[in-house]
């Protein structure tokens, strides 16, 4: 056996040498290292019997050992060339001789560039494996100071993460001046505590560590070494990391606490959860998207509407929060917007609480919570849904109370006369449009008269345009919860309230109409843009190109895909009638509920539309000032709305380009900052800004139908593409600009967010396009990066596949 440390050596103070080198030289210092033997590559072609014998003397006979690469060209601080030569695990030890072309299969991975000092590393398998994976000591995409922990606690195997070929992966952020107290799994804790013994042995704090632990959770060590390539992070940035860490740590302490007017007794943050920012803005927007957003919607906007429904009426909290500018969701403001007028604060308080602790239970539901969370309408499975959710949330008088009010809240929603809300919403959004139909195209000189316009045109867009949309929107909720309901209960079919949902003509049927009419020199592309030009992939990102910016990408392009048939929708409701008047004496009949419905979902999409005009108008009002100030939209994109529309009335004392300058760069600073503060979708409390979870969504499938293709992935500003035809497009997030996917022929559709009553979700139920809205970053992230996809929604299931 060589000397285990004899060619381990220090350089600047970091151990250097082989990954054998290393490996004993982390067995000497007391660490659980599996029993290793390594031997240099000439001495294996020179004298192979007495390595063989050497062997022999180290393991029984039969032991299953891993045939491990220990390369000189691999694992330096320069370059690790991780995965570049071969390791092989379950070999059976001398005599079986599939040993010997183990060790002649991993020599023969070195390739041309072999050393006869080369080395070959031989371990003893570690048996009853309950956890295995690998540390990083930084993180990979920008050496922020995090511990990232890849593990697999379910498979028993050593190599499912480092081959990324195993059937469960998770991942867990952990700040680096983590405590103790800060983990909910000591296996966890155990294995971050000796990344950290490690860095101190070693000498350097950008190791590669592989590892597993037994059942009997002992830990062991079975790779130590240098993460590859030259830091991209300042000491200084770690500094301010640490600053900003703990002013966010204090925020979330502040917030947790309990609030005036607001019901339960903590909180939880989310970046889908009922407005889902991460969806319409993305998880890293800009400053003037976020703002943006914030001013539209999160500010008042979305409880107005509620309270204008029967709902709970709030004091002036906001939906959105924002943390190192990355907007996450208030879920106990959210669910206290769900409870209905006159419901005692105690009961409120109980059923907040109760919602809460369910969502931290199920954090899979955080893009569902209207659906698998809180209950925020009497459907016909009402007391069903009840006993399975949270059935000791309430005393029986107080739920009995509570139903009460909330279903004469429900069955008020059900009035489709002029005074009920969903009426009053869509003519409000309608006054709207016919201001857009009289307003002048033409965009003003003088600056100051270009934020007036914007400025008019973003409170238009707020009275008549989020405001009635968020009304309408939660009328669709109302209906897509009737219609699950009626399925769970066995009054209708799953394949029926399908058919449902793609019988509802929408914008987009008009869209794509719209679009193979231009294609087809049926309609002028003029009169198209005129109905279409304002909308762009990312609605609140002035980065975004509209239609009008590319009118000679219209014409061009794949052959299109055909505008949803028009059908109708007609089926036997006798089972649906009897179930609803067994709910509901004297209310609304199954035609009733489905006619509620149909309005509801065609006028959620089409009020989007209508207020998503004055939006792209206003934000380029924005773009021509900047044009005139010197400040590009690249420039434009760091500032928020207030401080550019704030300079009208509080003129700078210098040229618009230089008095914003400084605030361009502290927004660019800030989402730098931002960029390397790990921060997971849901947090629960102070704690998970040390240790974040990267949760694991459940997708929402769409159609029943199964596809297997070419995956085609697209950036959030992509705004014509080639090759979409026949393949599953995989999009972070989506909003209307993308509808041109629907014509361009696409086998399905994935996205990282999204919900099951999202845009996305409705677009391809109409057209009938299969595909797994919301499916979580991990899932997302493997899909993407494959080369095709299995897409089956009938049985739940998205894998990556190698070929289509």
């Amino acid at each position: 056996m060589a000397n285990p440390s004899a060619h381990a050596s220090r350089k600047n103070g970091a151990l250097s040498g082989t990954k054998a080198e290393i490996l004993a030289y982390v067995a000497e210092a007391g660490f659980g290292v599996p029993r290793s033997v390594h031997f240099e590559v000439g001495r294996w072609l020179d004298d192979r019997a007495s390595v063989i014998a050497e062997i022999s003397g180290a393991f029984r006979a039969g032991t299953p050992l891993a045939v491990r690469s220990s390369c000189r060209r691999e694992d330096s601080e320069e370059s690790s060339m991780a995965g570049a030569f071969l390791s092989l695990l379950d070999v059976p030890s001398h005599p079986d001789p599939s040993f010997e072309s183990s060790v002649d299969a991993v020599i023969e991975s070195y390739g041309a560039g072999l050393d006869p000092l080369d080395q070959v590393l031989v371990q003893e398998m570690v048996r009853d494996v309950a956890m295995a994976g690998v540390v990083m000591t930084r993180d990979l995409g920008d050496d922020s100071p995090y511990y990232v922990v890849g593990y697999d606690d379910e498979s028993g195997r050593t190599d499912s993460v480092t081959g990324g070929n195993g059937p469960v992966s998770k991942t867990v952020h952990v700040f680096r001046l983590f405590r103790n107290t800060d983990f909910d799994s000591q296996r966890l804790l155990q294995v971050v505590r000796t990344a950290r013994q490690l860095e101190s042995h070693l000498g350097s704090d950008r190791l590669d560590i592989e590892f597993c632990l037994d059942r009997a959770d002992n830990i062991h060590v079975l790779q130590a070494r240098p993460i590859g390539g030259s830091s991209r992070w300042s000491s200084e940035m770690d500094e301010e990391i640490v600053d900003k860490v703990s002013f966010v740590e204090e925020a979330l302490t502040t917030w947790n606490r309990p609030q005036e007017g607001i019901w339960g007794r903590r909180t939880i943050l989310g970046v889908m959860p009922d407005w889902n920012p991460a969806e319409i803005i993305g998880v890293h927007p800009r400053p003037l998207s976020a703002s943006l957003y914030r001013d539209l919607v999160t500010r008042r906007s979305w409880s107005l509407a509620r309270e204008s429904m029967g709902y709970r009426a709030l004091p002036p909290v906001e939906l959105m929060v924002l943390l190192a500018g990355r907007p996450y969701i208030d879920v106990r403001a959210s669910f206290n917007s769900f409870l209905p007028t006159g419901i005692p604060p105690d009961t409120g308080a109980r059923l907040v609480d109760a919602w809460l602790d369910r969502l931290e239970s199920h954090p899979e539901f955080h893009d569902k919570v209207e659906f698998e969370i809180a209950q925020t309408v009497v459907d016909p499975a009402f007391e069903k849904t009840y006993r399975e959710r949270t059935p000791d949330a309430l005393r029986s008088n107080e739920f009995r109370q509570w139903s009460e009010l909330l279903s004469d809240l429900t069955l008020r929603c059900f009035n489709l006369g002029p005074d009920g809300s969903l009426a009053t919403a869509i003519r409000a959004a309608k006054m709207l449009e016919e201001k857009q139909a009289h307003r002048e195209r033409r965009l003003p000189e003088r600056p100051g008269d270009l934020l007036a316009r914007a400025d008019s045109l973003l409170e238009e867009a707020r009275i008549l345009g989020t405001r009635p949309f968020a009304v309408i929107a939660r009328h669709a909720f109302i209906a897509e919860s009737f219609l699950r309901s009626a399925v769970a209960m066995g009054a209708m079919g799953a394949g029926q309230a399908t058919d449902f949902r793609r019988s509802v003509r929408t914008i987009s049927g008009e869209f794509g109409k719209s679009l193979r009419a231009v294609r087809e020199g049926r309609l002028d592309i003029s009169r198209f843009l005129d109905r279409f030009g304002h909308l762009r992939p990312g609605t609140y990102d002035i980065l975004s190109p509209r239609y009008a910016d590319h009118p000679e990408s219209i014409p061009a392009g794949d052959q299109p895909r055909s505008a949803p048939e028009e059908r109708e929708f007609a089926a036997d409701l006798t089972d649906f009638d009897e179930l609803l008047a067994s709910r509901f004496p004297g209310g609304p009949d199954g035609a009733a509920v489905l006619e509620h419905g149909r309005l509801a979902i065609a006028a959620r999409e089409w009020s989007k539309f209508v207020f998503t005009r004055n939006l792209s108008d206003a934000m380029e009002c924005i773009a021509r000032w900047g044009e005139h100030s010197g400040i590009s939209r690249e420039d434009l994109s760091w500032l928020d709305i207030g401080s550019i529309l704030d300079s009208r009335n509080r003129p700078p004392l210098r040229s618009p380009k230089e008095w914003f300058s400084p605030l361009v760069e502290q927004g660019r600073r800030t989402a730098k900052v931002g960029q390397g503060l790990k921060l997971g979708y849901l947090i629960r409390s102070p704690r998970d800004v040390y240790v974040m979870p990267r949760h694991r969504s459940a997708p929402n499938f769409v159609t029943t139908r199964r596809v297997s293709a070419r995956v085609l992935h697209l950036d959030g500003r992509d705004f014509e593409a080639v090759g979409t035809e026949g393949a599953i497009v995989c999009i972070r997030n989506a909003d209307p600009g993308f509808d041109w996917l629907f014509s361009r022929g696409i086998a399905g559709l994935v996205t990282q967010f999204g919900g099951a009553n999202s845009h996305m979700a409705i677009r391809c139920t109409e057209y009938g396009i299969p595909a797994a809205i919301g499916c979580g970053e991990q899932l997302f992230e493997s899909v993407r990066s494959a080369p095709a996809c299995e897409l089956d929604a009938e049985r739940k299931i998205l894998r990556p596949l190698e070929t289509p």
